[in-house]
């Protein structure tokens, strides 16, 4: 469901292009308007191509999920940004935006009837309470995985040298089997609801680093919101919105162009020299079929859960400031947290994981589900009786992805499929991870090997943890 059109995203015709960087007269085509395709198109931007950004929405941001809430932008999806997120606020300071304010992590559980929070600003709490979460051993071996994250930034990705051997080693089960029950309840059941929509028995342990690294890491929140970065970003690349990718033109094993349809008109053949995909990964198994087949059904393969966002405005704060967000395990909805540090006015109430994947999503059903979350937080927290100023609903089919088994096989598997045709690259949340900064590096990562395939040079060797190693 794509959010309503904004006239200001439209782009434009001209590019401006980078100063100090000689046009290389190479013309390039991003597909997707998300986070990995922004960060995609801008890289190469800057290194001199002449690039065009297609996205089949009518608007830029994907799943940040940018809207309004009564006269006010908001965003519904992603728009808490780590510390060290340094490939998006590259983006973000590259456009003109870098002005952040402190959001923190601040998340909380119920046990026995006590509020349990995690919150980055206090940590020894944090540390305590996680070990009140689960057994002994079960704290240990989370522990001795943050540390690999700590002290090895790679493996904040997917594809990382460590949690590969986690993959090939634990793989035959899925993540509820390889913590004991306690923890994978009280921790980690929260923690894959929300970065994947999945519930644990859904989610496999190579995967849980991407997870785990984000418990990690301290957040901000853009001083603005990212409107105007969506702004400033469509008058310096040219757009195309409404812009429908039907698939990959090659000839003799080479890019030549992408055959396009705009606003639902018939599809033309639009030459480029070379093609970044950056969709989740069903859309890019879709516009490779015919390129690719044999590739098209490994992405078709890579699992995506639903999600749904109620953003509601009151008259009054329903969040005190030690306690901003509350996950839930007793109905469909997953979590509710103030929208930010200073604006715990606004709830967003997130319906995902198996009892939260809603089908009726009408106005008496929305209602319903809101007033009875409502009164959880009146009995856990000890919220007010506030009343609604406005309401929100934002649903997404496929909101996040839960990856595959064995997913580092699966990313070696893409590369190989893809070196069978020159020009021709791939981003996006299956890649390196499905938060902000690992979406902006496969981006980079991306637009980097693409520019070295334009420039001539020998293709860059490795895979996707040394992608994220280097953002630049």
């Amino acid at each position: 469901m794509a959010p309503p059109h904004t006239a200001a995203h439209q782009g434009t015709r001209e590019q401006s292009g980078h100063p100090g960087r000689a046009p290389s007269g190479r013309r390039v085509a991003v597909v997707g308007g998300g986070v990995s395709g922004l960060s995609a198109a801008l890289r190469l931007e800057t290194l001199g191509h002449e690039v065009e950004l297609l996205e089949a929405a009518d608007t830029l941001g994907g799943r940040f999920g940018v809207a309004r809430l009564g006269d006010r932008p908001v965003m519904t999806g992603g728009k808490n940004i780590g510390r060290r997120y340094s490939a998006f606020r590259w983006f973000t300071k590259e456009l003109g935006f870098d002005r952040y304010e402190s959001f923190g992590y601040n998340a909380s559980r119920l046990k026995d009837g006590r509020v349990l929070t995690l919150d980055s600003e206090r940590r020894g709490r944090t540390l305590g309470n996680i070990r009140r979460m689960g057994s002994t051993r079960d704290v240990a071996r989370l522990a001795a995985m943050a540390a690999r994250i700590t002290f090895d930034d790679t493996n904040r990705f997917l594809g990382s040298r460590h949690f590969s051997g986690v993959s090939a080693r634990h793989d035959h089960a899925p993540l509820s089997s390889f913590f004991g029950p306690e923890l994978t309840s009280m921790l980690i059941r929260p923690m894959v609801i929300r970065n994947n929509g999945a519930e644990p028995d859904e989610v496999y342990p190579g995967t849980f680093g991407t997870n785990l690294a984000m418990l990690l890491d301290h957040y901000d929140q853009l001083t603005d919101g990212v409107e105007p970065v969506l702004d400033a970003f469509a008058k310096r690349i040219p757009v195309r919105l409404g812009a429908r990718v039907e698939s990959v033109e090659t000839t003799a094993g080479a890019v030549t162009g992408l055959r396009v349809s705009e606003d639902g008109g018939p599809a033309r053949l639009v030459p480029y020299d070379g093609v970044v995909v950056a969709t989740p990964a069903h859309a890019a198994a879709g516009i490779l079929r015919s390129t690719l087949p044999a590739l098209a059904l490994r992405l078709a393969d890579v699992r995506y859960f639903p999600s749904t966002v109620v953003l509601v405005e009151y008259d009054r704060p329903m969040f005190g400031e030690d306690v901003r967000a509350l996950a839930m395990d007793d109905g469909p909805c997953s979590n509710a947290g103030s929208y930010g540090m200073h604006d715990r006015h606004i709830v967003r109430y997130t319906y995902s994981g198996r009892e939260g994947r809603l089908t009726d999503l009408s106005e008496r059903a929305v209602d319903r589900l809101t007033a009875d979350t409502e009164e959880r937080l009146r009995t856990h927290l000890g919220a007010p009786h506030a009343e609604r100023v406005n309401v929100l609903v934002k649903h997404w089919d496929a909101a996040y992805s839960g990856y595959l088994p064995h997913h580092p096989q699966f990313l070696a598997e893409a590369r190989r499929h893809l070196a069978g045709v020159a020009g021709l690259e791939l981003a996006g949340d299956y890649v390196l991870g499905v938060a902000i900064e690992n979406c902006a590096r496969s981006g980079r990562a991306a637009a980097r090997r693409l520019a070295t395939h334009l420039e001539g040079a020998a293709a860059r060797p490795g895979g996707a943890a040394s992608d994220a190693r280097d953002p630049a």
